[in-house]
Protein backbone atom coordinates (compact mmCIF):
# COMPACT_ATOMS: atom_id res chain seq x y z
CA UNK A 1 0.00 0.00 0.00
CA UNK A 2 1.10 3.71 -0.89
CA UNK A 3 0.22 5.63 1.47
CA UNK A 4 -0.32 9.77 0.79
CA UNK A 5 -1.68 12.29 2.98
CA UNK A 6 -2.68 16.06 1.60
CA UNK A 7 -3.12 19.45 2.70
CA UNK A 8 -6.41 20.65 0.27
CA UNK A 9 -8.23 23.41 -0.17
CA UNK A 10 -11.03 22.79 -2.63
CA UNK A 11 -12.91 24.94 -4.18
CA UNK A 12 -16.10 22.85 -4.35
CA UNK A 13 -16.49 21.63 -1.08
CA UNK A 14 -18.72 22.93 1.48
CA UNK A 15 -16.99 22.09 4.68
CA UNK A 16 -14.08 24.25 2.95
CA UNK A 17 -16.28 26.96 1.93
CA UNK A 18 -17.40 27.25 5.29
CA UNK A 19 -14.25 26.86 7.29
CA UNK A 20 -12.54 29.29 5.07
CA UNK A 21 -15.46 31.96 6.19
CA UNK A 22 -15.78 31.46 9.51
CA UNK A 23 -13.93 30.47 12.70
CA UNK A 24 -15.49 27.00 12.26
CA UNK A 25 -13.76 23.62 12.07
CA UNK A 26 -15.22 19.84 10.72
CA UNK A 27 -13.42 17.05 11.73
CA UNK A 28 -15.50 13.45 10.04
CA UNK A 29 -14.98 10.56 12.09
CA UNK A 30 -17.15 8.22 10.09
CA UNK A 31 -18.01 8.33 5.89
CA UNK A 32 -18.95 6.00 3.47
CA UNK A 33 -17.96 7.04 -0.77
CA UNK A 34 -21.42 5.68 -2.43
CA UNK A 35 -19.04 5.12 -5.84
CA UNK A 36 -21.99 4.09 -7.63
CA UNK A 37 -24.34 7.52 -6.92
CA UNK A 38 -20.80 9.41 -6.70
CA UNK A 39 -21.61 10.74 -3.37
CA UNK A 40 -19.41 11.23 -0.28
CA UNK A 41 -21.90 10.55 2.94
CA UNK A 42 -20.11 11.94 6.07
CA UNK A 43 -20.92 12.16 10.01
CA UNK A 44 -19.00 15.46 10.97
CA UNK A 45 -17.99 17.10 14.68
CA UNK A 46 -18.24 20.77 14.40
CA UNK A 47 -16.07 23.06 16.56
CA UNK A 48 -16.39 26.99 16.43
CA UNK A 49 -15.62 30.14 18.40
CA UNK A 50 -19.09 31.49 19.25
CA UNK A 51 -22.52 30.25 18.77
CA UNK A 52 -23.11 32.85 15.95
CA UNK A 53 -19.86 31.41 14.13
CA UNK A 54 -21.42 27.89 14.23
CA UNK A 55 -25.08 28.74 12.67
CA UNK A 56 -23.16 30.81 10.16
CA UNK A 57 -20.83 27.57 9.06
CA UNK A 58 -23.69 25.36 9.26
CA UNK A 59 -25.74 27.33 7.06
CA UNK A 60 -22.83 27.48 4.22
CA UNK A 61 -22.98 23.89 4.37
CA UNK A 62 -26.56 23.13 4.07
CA UNK A 63 -26.55 25.92 1.31
CA UNK A 64 -23.73 24.94 -0.93
CA UNK A 65 -24.50 23.80 -4.28
CA UNK A 66 -22.32 20.34 -3.90
CA UNK A 67 -24.85 19.74 -0.57
CA UNK A 68 -27.27 16.36 -1.70
CA UNK A 69 -28.58 16.44 1.82
CA UNK A 70 -27.66 17.92 5.41
CA UNK A 71 -29.47 17.07 8.87
CA UNK A 72 -28.38 18.35 11.96
CA UNK A 73 -27.70 15.87 14.76
CA UNK A 74 -27.07 17.54 17.76
CA UNK A 75 -25.99 21.18 18.89
CA UNK A 76 -24.46 22.62 22.17
CA UNK A 77 -23.41 26.19 22.21
CA UNK A 78 -20.41 26.27 20.01
CA UNK A 79 -20.16 22.44 18.85
CA UNK A 80 -22.77 20.61 16.81
CA UNK A 81 -23.11 16.73 14.97
CA UNK A 82 -24.42 16.34 11.98
CA UNK A 83 -24.53 14.21 8.30
CA UNK A 84 -24.00 15.43 5.01
CA UNK A 85 -24.40 13.71 1.92
CA UNK A 86 -22.45 15.67 -0.71
CA UNK A 87 -21.62 15.08 -4.78
CA UNK A 88 -18.47 13.78 -5.85
CA UNK A 89 -15.55 17.18 -5.50
CA UNK A 90 -13.02 17.31 -8.49
CA UNK A 91 -10.60 16.15 -6.03
CA UNK A 92 -12.51 13.45 -5.16
CA UNK A 93 -13.10 12.39 -8.07
CA UNK A 94 -9.86 12.16 -9.17
CA UNK A 95 -9.00 9.99 -6.39
CA UNK A 96 -11.20 7.59 -7.25
CA UNK A 97 -10.39 7.82 -10.96
CA UNK A 98 -7.23 6.12 -9.92
CA UNK A 99 -8.83 3.32 -7.60
CA UNK A 100 -7.41 5.49 -4.48
CA UNK A 101 -9.14 5.70 -1.49
CA UNK A 102 -9.80 6.80 2.26
CA UNK A 103 -7.94 6.03 4.80
CA UNK A 104 -8.64 8.13 7.83
CA UNK A 105 -11.16 11.01 8.86
CA UNK A 106 -11.10 14.26 6.80
CA UNK A 107 -9.87 17.53 9.41
CA UNK A 108 -10.95 20.81 7.69
CA UNK A 109 -10.09 24.06 9.39
CA UNK A 110 -9.58 27.61 7.89
CA UNK A 111 -10.56 26.53 4.53
CA UNK A 112 -8.00 23.69 4.08
CA UNK A 113 -8.60 19.71 4.39
CA UNK A 114 -6.49 17.35 5.11
CA UNK A 115 -6.58 14.02 3.40
CA UNK A 116 -5.58 10.74 4.32
CA UNK A 117 -5.61 8.27 0.81
CA UNK A 118 -4.01 4.81 0.37
CA UNK A 119 -3.63 3.61 -3.26
CA UNK A 120 -2.53 -0.26 -3.75
CA UNK A 121 0.88 0.63 -6.48
CA UNK A 122 3.45 3.50 -6.07
CA UNK A 123 1.78 4.01 -10.63
CA UNK A 124 -1.40 4.46 -9.07
CA UNK A 125 -0.38 7.27 -6.52
CA UNK A 126 1.43 9.30 -8.81
CA UNK A 127 -0.47 9.29 -11.25
CA UNK A 128 -3.50 11.27 -9.01
CA UNK A 129 -1.08 13.43 -7.64
CA UNK A 130 0.34 14.21 -11.65
CA UNK A 131 -3.49 14.41 -12.25
CA UNK A 132 -4.54 16.75 -9.24
CA UNK A 133 -1.96 19.24 -9.97
CA UNK A 134 -2.93 18.94 -13.88
CA UNK A 135 -6.57 19.19 -13.80
CA UNK A 136 -8.27 20.72 -10.56
CA UNK A 137 -8.25 24.08 -9.75
CA UNK A 138 -7.63 23.47 -6.00
CA UNK A 139 -4.73 24.12 -4.35
CA UNK A 140 -3.20 20.87 -3.31
CA UNK A 141 0.53 19.95 -1.06
CA UNK A 142 1.35 16.38 -0.36
CA UNK A 143 2.57 16.05 3.34
CA UNK A 144 3.35 12.51 3.14
CA UNK A 145 3.82 10.24 0.32
CA UNK A 146 5.51 6.30 1.48
CA UNK A 147 4.97 2.70 1.39
CA UNK A 148 3.01 1.13 3.99
CA UNK A 149 4.19 -1.89 5.21
CA UNK A 150 2.21 -4.05 7.46
CA UNK A 151 4.45 -3.47 10.59
CA UNK A 152 4.40 0.25 9.68
CA UNK A 153 0.43 -0.03 9.86
CA UNK A 154 0.63 -2.08 13.05
CA UNK A 155 3.27 0.88 14.33
CA UNK A 156 0.15 3.58 14.08
CA UNK A 157 -1.89 0.91 15.47
CA UNK A 158 -0.04 1.10 18.40
CA UNK A 159 0.49 5.08 18.37
CA UNK A 160 -3.47 5.13 18.40
CA UNK A 161 -3.75 2.99 21.29
CA UNK A 162 -0.99 4.75 23.14
CA UNK A 163 -2.92 7.91 22.57
CA UNK A 164 -6.15 7.07 23.50
CA UNK A 165 -4.68 5.36 26.25
CA UNK A 166 -2.91 8.39 27.56
CA UNK A 167 -5.82 10.56 26.83
CA UNK A 168 -7.88 8.41 29.73
CA UNK A 169 -4.91 8.70 32.04
CA UNK A 170 -5.02 12.35 31.63
CA UNK A 171 -8.70 12.16 32.68
CA UNK A 172 -7.92 10.67 35.93
CA UNK A 173 -5.57 12.95 37.10
CA UNK A 174 -6.88 14.45 39.95
CA UNK A 175 -6.74 18.42 40.24
CA UNK A 176 -3.64 18.00 42.56
CA UNK A 177 -2.30 15.46 40.32
CA UNK A 178 -2.44 18.35 37.58
CA UNK A 179 -1.79 21.34 39.09
CA UNK A 180 1.52 19.86 40.85
CA UNK A 181 2.61 18.32 37.30
CA UNK A 182 1.79 21.53 35.82
CA UNK A 183 4.19 23.79 37.98
CA UNK A 184 6.82 21.29 37.63
CA UNK A 185 7.17 21.50 33.86
CA UNK A 186 6.18 25.48 34.13
CA UNK A 187 9.03 25.91 36.86
CA UNK A 188 11.91 23.41 34.60
CA UNK A 189 11.64 21.05 37.35
CA UNK A 190 11.95 18.14 34.68
CA UNK A 191 14.60 19.88 32.51
CA UNK A 192 18.76 18.64 32.61
CA UNK A 193 19.70 20.11 35.06
CA UNK A 194 16.49 20.98 37.05
CA UNK A 195 15.84 24.90 36.76
CA UNK A 196 14.21 24.37 40.00
CA UNK A 197 14.55 21.74 43.31
CA UNK A 198 11.79 19.86 44.80
CA UNK A 199 11.97 21.86 47.75
CA UNK A 200 10.83 25.13 45.67
CA UNK A 201 8.07 23.48 44.03
CA UNK A 202 6.91 22.57 47.58
CA UNK A 203 7.20 26.17 48.94
CA UNK A 204 5.88 27.89 45.69
CA UNK A 205 2.61 25.04 46.29
CA UNK A 206 2.69 25.43 49.97
CA UNK A 207 3.37 22.29 51.07
CA UNK A 208 5.54 19.74 51.93
CA UNK A 209 8.70 18.85 50.15
CA UNK A 210 7.08 14.67 50.77
CA UNK A 211 4.25 15.55 49.73
CA UNK A 212 4.97 17.24 46.31
CA UNK A 213 7.38 14.17 45.75
CA UNK A 214 4.30 11.60 46.32
CA UNK A 215 1.93 13.48 44.76
CA UNK A 216 4.44 13.58 41.09
CA UNK A 217 5.21 10.03 41.73
CA UNK A 218 1.33 9.45 41.36
CA UNK A 219 0.99 11.64 38.48
CA UNK A 220 3.91 10.20 36.67
CA UNK A 221 2.53 6.49 37.07
CA UNK A 222 -0.90 6.96 35.88
CA UNK A 223 1.14 9.09 32.89
CA UNK A 224 3.98 6.67 31.90
CA UNK A 225 2.26 3.49 32.41
CA UNK A 226 -0.17 3.89 29.09
CA UNK A 227 3.08 4.41 26.96
CA UNK A 228 4.80 1.26 28.06
CA UNK A 229 1.71 -1.04 28.17
CA UNK A 230 2.49 -3.80 25.88
CA UNK A 231 -0.06 -3.48 22.92
CA UNK A 232 -2.47 -6.27 22.16
CA UNK A 233 -1.70 -5.73 18.26
CA UNK A 234 2.39 -7.16 19.36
Amino acid sequence: MIGVELSLRQADCPLSAASAAQDVAFVTPHWHYHRDQGRLELRMLVDASSRGALETGLETVRDHPSTVSFDLLAKQTATARARLTMGTTEAMGTVVDHDGYLTGPFRNVDGTERWSLGFDTEAAARGALSALERNTDDQCTVTRHEAVTPSDALEHVHADTVGRRLLEAQRHLTTTERKTIERALETGYYEVPRATTLSDLAESLEVSDAAVSKTLRRAESKLLSPSLERSEWR
